[in-house]
């Protein structure tokens, strides 16, 4: 299935939570069982929940599964359910926390920082310092973790000085080895002489509660680390989750791209752009 979104950033961006959680509830309604789809759903959240009860999951979490959710009744049971757990701290659906009482926690999307390419004022290899400082201006402070992979965090680490990274409470991780980049992110912290352990580091890509908790346990020693989980949560059966993603592809006729930290996440429509930012990414560091 292939959908375009056409018209101004503030009426298009938002689409991407309602088409993804229609078309994901869709797909399996249509092409599998219900029941039997929630019967295996059924069955994995209870063995979760008996690892939070048990205390062999030991990290935080904020509940990001609105996009990719089997249907929005079962996210309701689910975020009920991870609601009454020490670990999760809260849901990006803003219907669900106002519902559960609980505060909505996201985070900044990728489509931000690629808005500052098209851009004629910012140089594309500074997307990043101009969507940060127009993102902490506009919210004075607030929603403070940085997104770094837009261009490949090594770029992204040219941008983030002493300034930004005294200023912004931590960082996000959504693609490329976590371990290899969180290691990255708390060596940089170092060199500019600031504490890593009043620093935060934020992994969301596509993980597994088991996942997280390694993640953890390998990092909570060295710097503060939450989690965004999203089709794990709300999306977890016998039936793989559909891989379906919206990203932005152009800001006023012109083409954008993201690089991420590995080759599986490149998006980008124009293919001679790409070449461009490549070129440009590779000029400033040496990219794989």
């Amino acid at each position: 299935m292939h959908l375009v979104v056409d018209g101004p950033m503030y009426d298009c961006m938002l689409f991407e939570t309602y088409l993804l959680s229609i078309i994901n509830e869709t797909y399996f309604s249509l092409n599998y069982n219900k029941d039997k789809l929630l019967i295996s759903a059924i069955e994995k959240l209870e063995e979760k929940m008996k690892k939070f009860h048990n205390g062999n999951y030991t990290f935080k979490f904020a509940e990001f599964g609105t996009r990719r959710r089997l249907s929005r009744e079962w996210q309701k049971v689910v975020f009920g359910f991870l609601n009454k757990t020490n670990n999760c701290v809260g849901t990006s659906n803003v219907y669900l926390s106002s519902l559960y009482g609980t505060k909505p926690i996201g985070a900044s999307a990728h489509e931000v920082i690629q808005i500052y390419q098209a851009i004629d004022y910012s140089p594309i290899e500074f997307s990043n310092f101009y969507a940060m400082k127009d993102w902490y201006k506009e919210y004075n402070g607030n929603f403070g973790i940085a997104l770094s992979d837009t261009l490949t965090t090594d770029l992204f680490l040219k941008d983030f000085d002493m300034q930004m990274s005294s200023i912004y409470n931590g960082v996000r991780n959504d693609s490329g080895d976590p371990y290899i980049w969180g290691e990255k992110i708390i060596n940089h912290y170092k060199q500019l002489g600031i504490d890593p352990k009043k620093k935060t580091l934020l992994f969301s890509n596509n993980l597994t509660f088991d996942e997280a908790q390694k993640i953890y346990d390998y990092f909570k020693d060295k710097i503060n680390v939450s989690f965004g989980i999203g089709t794990f949560c709300t999306n977890d059966t016998f039936v793989a989750p559909l891989n379906i993603v919206i990203k932005l592809q152009y800001v006023n006729d012109k083409p954008v791209a993201k690089l991420g930290d590995n080759y599986e996440k490149v998006m980008c429509q124009d293919r001679q752009y790409l070449e461009k930012i490549i070129q440009l990414v590779n000029s400033n560091l040496n990219w794989h």
